[in-house]
Parts: structure tokens; C-alpha cells; sequence
């Protein structure tokens, strides 16, 4: 027998792993921690909302204070917060206290800003919260803002097309600039875009989402060197006007990526701030020692972080910015490295852009542990479902997990977030290795996975090239590899696949039967050994049943409990009779099927 070679994910940098796993924890938890943690996560006008504030025992604390304004400081109230939840955690080795308060409730509109902070026992000193300030001024700010406002209904709906402009077409009359340096540019262009919107549109898809589209020195522009311009090598600002117009035409919906916690070294106000200490854009940016030593993007000097904390006028350009955007038309950001700014700033920007237009979508890449995603609702409107892509790959792509405890998998992840936190689902993106790397070109396994990214409920986000099976040279973490880039070919416009119809189908499902992902998952039936899972999923009278068979071999399933007579194959529109309340059915290898009531 040979043994299939095994291409490793590394999704959340490996703090999956129990060694970095561990030492992450560790920090996390020591000292005195709030992280927004709070009930409810989304607060709405007329909400008490509880705080819960934690102290590890390496700290002696006799009480907790926290103090909140509505009036953007200028006065402030004090709550003092009751111990609650004392805990033994065994990989830190101490104990956790936690303490609770709970905030009087608001009307709406209003802002409310608060800090949170441990009394050191028989000392004069206090410890604020996440950040360890040793004074109010320093302490961590975090903020609520109650308002009606709902994670837009077209969201649910969204079924997304990912584009890296660069890579996706040069456009009518243009070619590729070059295709063999996978780290400079390519040629894809805006026009390039439009000039696809009916093939876009006829995928089943009805939302884009383009990678960054500013001006920026690099081919991935996640350096923005002007926000307020569109990448000439790309277009122009009226090519941006066009693509709006002629997707809001079709029906359609544009996500703009959108990078807000760090910038490029050639940004103006950056250069400005490095020549000039009294420049007026100094403090814009945190300096370790000026000029040469500031914070950056995972120590990347190319890529200057900005200080967006609370009253610092780089959170103010950035609102702007945003603004700006929105008004000429985009529907939504997908934020990059949400998880760097503080949730305070996501609260001040949700509030910014639903002022500009109340239906506009706004979700984060926060690629952490669940806990960390779901303490930024209230802020964003959700974030990109990390967790969901790691599951199916490890279920599917590599086979590492047995097809039980990725239904144990769905159950727990569907009820832990509530449901207006909004989890744009994907199986592969531009930062890590296409789905069909670790699947070793496996297209029917590809196939499962897209099955199952159509009927979850999460908005699909599907990479451009999938429709092709575009695949890559290298794995990105290959000796030989160039990274991330790997992941990145230009558009095969000549390849032709069957999974274009198959998306198309997919789409065509999810549109026309939109209870499928209104109701709870719930697993009928788990064979680990015959490697099938039969999953029911719908809402109200009516039920679905997904058939999945990862084995190598044609599997036999026999359900019961059946209430329909006649059921159909979504995707072949065959008609299935069911017999006094039970169906036999043999499904053929690595496959999946989509029954619906007939």
C-alpha cells in the first residue's frame, strides 16, 4: 500500500498545537484580563449588560473597580464588580477569579465608554485591564454602542466570489504583464473585473469581495501607501465608479478589502513622521525609538502599524477613510487582521459606516480561538469562519479528522455564536494553500466540501480559479516555496471543469431554498468505520438530508424516521421513494448528496 504524502495546514499559526497553544493561554490569562467579555456580547438599547472581569492569582486583589461615561469622559460613574467563579486552571497552574457588574441600561445612541481595573491588596497601586496600565490614563478602553441597528438581511444570502484583481483578468484587449514571478505584478486589472461580472453572475454568484485595490509598492497591496487612491496598476478611481455601477445594476454587491491596522512605509504621513519628530503625524504610529524602531506588522518594517487607540487621530483618518469608500458605493469591508485593533475601535467604526449606509456588511479576519472571535460582536459585524475552513480541510482535504467529530464539530459551532454574529464560510483564500494541495487534486473531495460550504449557514466565500480547479506550483510552506504567493496563480481562462455547473447548482440551491440553512444541523446517522454521515438540516415543515461517503467504496445507508414518501436529488433531480418511514440508498464513493422533500 502507499502511503499518500500529507501537506500540512498551519491556519492560526499553529497555536492549535498544545506547545504554542499552551504558551498562549498562559499569557492570555495571567495578570488582570477582561477582553470585552460581556452578556449580552451585542448590547441593544434598554440591555443591563454584565461585565466580567478576570485576576490570576500571581496577583493579590482585594477588589474591581470599573467606571464608564456616556459623555466621552468629561464626567464618569464607578461599579464596583462582586467576586464570582473561582476557578483551578491546570495549565497555568493557579487560580482565576472572576468578577462580575453590571452596567445601567442606556437609551439609544448612546456611546458608552468604560475601563476596568484590580486593586493590589494593602498597596496603592492598580492594574488595568488586558493591557496591565498602572494608570487610568493608559488603561485599556472599551466601548458599547446601543443602537437597533441588525446585521443586514442581504448578508444571509450572500453568495461570494473572492478576486485578487491582479491575478484575475488583464481585461479586453490586454495580456498578462507576466505570469512566471508569482511576487511581482501580474496585470489583472478593474476593467478586468467588469468584463466578468456575467461570468461571475452566471456561478451563482451575487456579491465580490476584491482583495486591497489601493495604491500600494506590492503585487498583494495589503501595504496601502494612499487610501484615498485606486492602484493604477489596477485603475482608475472611475473604474472603481464603473464596476460599482454596473454590479449594483446586475443586483450584485461589492466587498472591498479593507486594512486598517497597518500601512505602507511609503505612506506620506509615515515618511513624514519618520523625517520630522514634531511632525503632526507622529503619533499616528507607536515608536519604540524614533526614528528607526516602531511597531509593526509581525515585525515586518516595510509595514508600520497605526495607533488606533481611543482619541488618537489616526482612528479619526481611518474613520474618514472608510467613510470615503462607502460613499462611493461599496457594500461592505472584509477587514484584514481585525484581531490587531483594539474591539474599542471596531465600535467606533461599525458606528461610522451604518451612519453612511445602515444595509453595509463589515466582517473581520480574526484568526484566533473562538472565545477571541465572538468577544468582537457588538463591534464587527462577524468575522471570517477560520475555524469552519479548518474543519472541513482536516475532514476532507487531509482525512485527519473521522467524519464523527466533524458532526460533533458542527453541533457545538452553530450553537456557540448567536445568530447576528455573521461567519463568512470558506474552504480556501489567498493567505494558504487551495483545497486541492492537500486533497492531492482530489475533485471529488473538493466537491463534498463545497457541498457542505453551500448548506451550512455562513455566507459561501469561494476563491476565484475554484470553478477550474485552479491549483498551484508548491505548497506555500514548501522548502522551495514562495509563501503565500503559491496560492495566488493568474486566472486559467482556457481550463475548462466540471465544478463551474456544479457551483452554479449549488448557488441555484441555496437561493431557491433558503430554509436549508435556516434551521439546526443535526446528525441522523455517523459511520466512522464505513466513513458516512447523514445530516439533517431545514427549518419549520421542511427537511433536508445531506448523504456524505469519504470512503474509497460505494456505501449502502439506510435511514429512518423519514416523514416524506418521495424525496429528489438536489443535483440530479432524480425522484427517491422512501418505504414506511425508512429509505435504503446506496451512495457512490467519496460523494455527497442533497435530498429534499418532493
Amino acid at each position: 500500500m502507499i502511503e499518500k504524502p500529507v501537506i500540512v495546514d498551519h491556519l492560526f499559526g499553529d497555536i492549535d498545537l498544545p506547545e504554542k497553544g499552551y504558551a498562549r493561554h498562559k499569557k492570555r490569562w495571567t495578570g488582570v484580563h477582561h477582553y470585552g467579555i460581556k452578556k449580552p456580547l451585542n448590547p441593544r438599547p434598554g440591555d443591563r449588560v454584565e461585565l466580567l472581569v478576570y485576576t490570576s492569582s500571581e496577583y493579590f486583589v482585594d477588589r474591581v473597580l470599573a467606571w464608564f461615561t456616556v459623555d466621552e469622559w468629561l464626567t464618569r460613574s464607578e461599579m464596583e464588580l462582586a467576586r464570582v467563579d473561582l476557578r483551578w486552571e491546570t495549565p497555568r497552574w493557579g487560580w482565576l477569579q472572576g468578577w462580575i457588574g453590571s452596567l445601567p441600561a442606556q437609551v439609544q445612541g448612546t456611546m458608552l465608554r468604560y475601563k476596568a481595573a484590580a486593586h493590589l491588596t494593602g498597596t496603592d497601586a492598580w492594574v488595568f485591564a488586558d493591557n496591565q496600565a498602572d494608570s487610568f490614563a493608559s488603561g485599556t478602553h472599551y466601548s458599547i454602542w446601543y443602537d437597533v441597528d441588525q446585521l443586514p438581511a442581504w448578508t444571509r444570502h450572500a453568495r461570494v466570489y473572492q478576486v485578487f484583481p491582479d491575478r484575475f483578468n488583464p481585461g479586453e484587449g490586454g495580456s498578462w504583464t507576466q505570469t512566471r514571478n508569482l511576487m511581482q505584478p501580474c496585470g489583472g486589472t478593474l476593467n478586468g473585473v467588469i468584463q466578468k461580472l456575467d461570468y461571475i453572475q452566471n456561478l451563482g454568484f451575487n456579491t465580490i469581495w476584491l482583495t486591497p485595490i489601493f495604491a500600494s509598492p506590492t503585487h498583494h497591496g495589503y501595504d496601502i501607501s494612499d487610501y484615498y487612491k485606486i492602484n493604477p496598476r489596477l485603475g482608475t478611481e472611475q473604474d472603481f465608479a464603473n464596476l460599482v455601477s454596473l454590479m449594483h445594476k446586475k443586483g450584485m454587491r461589492l466587498i472591498v478589502d479593507f486594512v486598517a491596522n497597518h500601512c505602507s512605509d511609503q505612506l506620506p504621513q509615515f515618511m513624514d513622521a519618520c523625517l520630522n519628530r514634531n511632525s503632526p503625524y507622529h503619533d499616528w504610529f507607536t515608536w519604540k525609538h524614533w526614528p528607526d524602531e516602531y511597531m509593526c506588522f509581525y515585525d515586518v518594517q516595510s509595514m508600520p502599524e497605526f495607533d488606533l487607540g481611543y482619541g488618537r487621530p489616526a482612528r479619526t483618518y481611518m474613520l474618514e477613510c472608510a467613510r470615503y469608500w462607502l460613499k462611493r458605493g461599496a457594500d461592505g469591508f472584509r477587514l484584514d487582521y481585525a484581531h490587531g485593533p483594539d474591539q474599542d475601535f471596531w465600535v467606533d467604526f461599525r458606528r461610522t459606516c451604518r451612519q453612511v449606509n445602515p444595509d453595509f456588511w463589515m466582517f473581520g479576519e480574526i484568526v484566533q480561538p473562538a472565545d477571541a472571535m465572538a468577544g468582537f460582536a457588538g463591534g464587527l459585524d462577524g468575522s471570517l469562519d477560520f475555524h469552519l475552513c479548518q474543519a472541513l480541510r482536516l475532514t476532507f482535504a487531509q482525512q485527519n479528522w473521522p467524519l464523527s467529530r466533524l458532526a460533533g464539530f458542527l453541533q457545538a459551532h452553530q450553537a456557540y455564536f448567536e445568530k447576528d454574529f455573521s461567519l463568512p464560510a470558506f474552504i480556501d483564500n489567498h493567505d494558504m494553500n487551495r483545497f486541492l494541495v492537500p486533497a492531492l487534486g482530489d475533485e471529488r473531495l473538493l466537491k463534498v466540501a463545497l457541498m457542505l460550504l453551500y448548506v451550512l449557514p455562513g455566507p459561501p466565500i469561494v476563491y476565484y480559479g475554484t470553478e477550474v480547479a485552479l491549483s498551484q506550483n508548491r505548497s506555500i510552506h514548501g522548502v522551495e516555496g514562495l509563501g503565500f504567493d503559491e496560492a495566488r496563480l493568474p486566472m486559467d481562462w482556457q481550463k475548462k471543469s466540471d465544478l463551474s455547473v456544479y457551483l452554479s447548482r449549488l448557488a441555484a440551491i441555496r437561493k431557491d431554498y433558503p430554509e436549508i440553512i435556516e434551521g439546526n444541523v443535526k446528525t441522523v446517522l455517523c459511520d466512522d468505520l464505513k466513513q458516512v454521515l447523514v445530516l439533517n438540516m431545514g427549518s419549520g415543515q421542511t427537511s433536508f438530508y445531506l448523504l456524505i461517503n469519504r470512503s474509497d467504496e460505494i456505501q449502502s445507508i439506510n435511514i429512518n424516521n423519514i416523514q416524506e414518501n418521495l424525496l429528489k436529488d438536489g443535483m440530479t433531480g432524480k425522484v427517491i421513494k422512501s418505504g414506511q418511514g425508512s429509505l435504503s440508498i446506496s451512495i457512490e464513493a467519496v460523494h455527497s448528496m442533497l435530498l429534499f422533500p418532493k
